[in-house]
């Protein structure tokens, strides 16, 4: 799992029957240390996250199967669920 934080949506009228009912958002990625970076993912909404919250999303073989469940179609990027709240991480 990885964090980012949604900062927008995908607008997009053309799409397989198995995407309509789903919002796509653009991510801004965060590091471990919750730094944003400059890189940015586009996203299968699973939640119901909106713009401006914190997420956990997965890539690969994990958000393939999220998805796969839910809409029947399989993707690349899955946001799976909303961040409430950070505690400090601590270095040992």
């Amino acid at each position: 799992m990885l964090i980012g934080k949604v900062i927008g949506n995908v607008v997009s009228t053309a799409k397989v029957n198995e995407l309509k009912p789903v919002k796509l958002y653009v991510l801004q990625i965060y590091d471990f240390q919750l730094e944003p970076s400059e890189k940015y993912e586009v996203a299968v909404d699973g939640i119901g996250a909106a713009i401006g919250d914190y997420v956990l999303y997965c890539g690969g073989s994990a958000a393939r199967l999220s998805q796969l469940t839910m809409t029947g179609i399989p993707t690349d990027m899955t946001i799976i669920a909303r961040i409430d709240d950070f505690k400090e991480l601590k270095k040992t």
